[in-house]
């Protein structure tokens, strides 16, 4: 594997250096408590596929790749947009690769499904360079306020994005939601609030409701967040190999 159980635990710190503020995981920020959840749900996922040494990984709109260091020595590859000068591979207008059929691994998708014109075209596309066996780990929102990077066109149910991935030829492994229906409630209701306040009380605002985020979430099982999540992980196998 690219990661052990022990890189996993030592991942937190990682990011707590190399994510832009946006991702903070300061209790301040407006986003703390899932900044700190989904880059451990994604990890766990890594760790659960068996990621080989040899592989050939494709973190499919990578940005400033902050999964990179996940996968240990195997060959990453990150694809974005023209203008990412992190970006070892250019997408195409039309949101091809540049990439031959059945050349990857392992497909990471973090946060991009959302932000894409046509999902089934880049499912498709992801599809189509994992070879046969293949896995791709893929998170999105499920119940998120509007998120602008650069536009935000989709939103889905736990069935929904079960669906998309699986009509695009996919296995579905898994499914798992990250942050309950009653933390979600709680974040939404902040970010709805947080632009009417003083600017001097954002911080104390944001960390009473991360806190009160980060406790309601204790109450919800796993199988509640795989109907109402914040965000939702889908694990899935390109068929054959």
């Amino acid at each position: 594997m690219a990661l052990d159980s022990q890189s996993g635990r030592s991942f937190r710190q990682y990011l707590s250096v190399s994510r832009s503020r946006i991702r903070s995981l300061d209790w301040g920020q407006r986003w703390s408590y899932i900044n700190r959840k989904l880059p451990d749900a994604i990890a766990e996922a890594v760790i659960a596929s068996e990621i080989r040494c040899d592989a050939r990984v494709l973190d499919f709109g990578c940005a400033d790749q902050p999964y990179r260091a996940l996968f240990g020595n195997a060959a990453y590859l990150g694809a974005d947009l023209p203008g990412n000068e992190q970006a070892e591979v250019i997408i195409a207008p039309d949101g091809r690769l540049p990439l031959g059929d059945s050349s990857i691994d392992f497909v990471l998708s973090s946060q991009v499904l959302e932000h894409v014109e046509r999902p089934e075209n880049y499912l498709s596309e992801c599809w189509r360079v994992l070879r046969p066996g293949g896995r791709v780990v893929l998170s999105t929102h499920g119940l998120m306020v509007y998120h602008r990077d650069p536009v935000d066109y989709w939103r889905w149910t736990g069935d929904g994005l079960k669906k998309v991935v699986g009509d695009a030829g996919f296995h579905v492994d898994s499914l798992d939601g990250v942050m309950g229906l009653a933390p979600t409630g709680i974040q939404l209701f902040q970010d709805a609030t947080l632009a009417g306040l003083p600017r001097v009380l954002w911080r104390p605002y944001c960390v009473l409701t991360q806190s009160l985020i980060s406790l309601f979430d204790r109450f919800h099982s796993p199988e509640s967040k795989r109907l109402n999540a914040l965000v939702f992980i889908v694990c899935a196998t390109k068929p054959g190999g």
